[in-house]
C-alpha cells in the first residue's frame, strides 16, 4: 500500500498537470479579437505628407458618402516621414469593435479625419481570405443548421410495451 504522502503528492502532480493542460487549451481556443489593423497615409490639404504625432478620428459608416457614423473613435497616431501609420481599430475600447457592426455582412466604409482637417475619402473595408471562410461557420455545407434537425412526429417511435403517455421527440 502506498504511503499517504506519496499518494497525496502524486494526486497533486496529476491535478496540476490537468489544470495546466486546461489553461493551455483555453488560451488556444480564446475568442477572436474584435480588432482590425489599418494602415494609412496622412497628408495635409495640399497633399504634403504629415509626419509626427497626430490626433485622428476613425469612423465606420454604412455608406461610401453621407450618413452618420455607426461607430467612431479618436486616437493618436505616429506618422513616419512619408505619412504612413498603422492603427488597431477597437484597441481603445474595452470590447473592441462591436460585432454587430459586421453581423449582417453589409459593406462598411472607414472615414479618417486628422484633427483640424476635413475627413479623407472613405475606404471600403474588405475581408481577408480566412474571414471569407469564417462566414461559412453559420452553415453546414452551405445549409443552415436547422436543415439537419431531426424531429419525429408524435407516436412514431416503436412501442416498448410501456403505458407511458409521454411522447419522445428528437430535437
Amino acid at each position: 500500500m502506498p504511503q499517504p504522502k506519496k499518494l497525496f503528492l502524486a494526486l497533486v502532480v496529476v491535478f496540476l498537470t490537468f489544470q495546466t493542460s486546461l489553461a493551455i487549451a483555453q488560451q488556444n481556443s480564446s475568442a477572436v479579437p474584435a480588432l482590425v489593423n489599418f494602415n494609412g497615409t496622412l497628408t495635409d490639404a495640399n497633399g504634403k505628407f504629415l509626419t509626427g504625432n497626430f490626433g485622428v478620428s476613425f469612423s465606420l459608416y454604412a455608406d461610401q458618402q453621407n450618413g452618420a457614423p455607426l461607430w467612431a473613435v479618436s486616437q493618436n497616431v505616429q506618422a513616419d516621414k512619408y505619412g504612413h501609420y498603422t492603427v488597431t481599430l477597437g484597441a481603445m475600447t474595452s470590447g473592441g469593435l462591436p460585432s454587430s457592426l459586421f453581423a449582417g455582412g453589409a459593406a462598411r466604409w472607414l472615414g479618417v479625419q486628422v484633427q483640424g482637417q476635413v475627413e479623407q475619402p472613405r475606404v471600403l473595408l474588405v475581408a481577408v481570405p480566412y474571414a471569407l471562410k469564417a462566414a461559412d461557420t453559420d452553415t453546414i455545407g452551405g445549409k443552415p443548421a436547422s436543415a439537419f434537425v431531426l424531429a419525429a412526429p408524435a407516436g412514431s417511435f416503436p412501442s416498448n410495451g410501456s403505458t407511458s403517455s409521454s411522447t419522445n421527440t428528437l430535437v
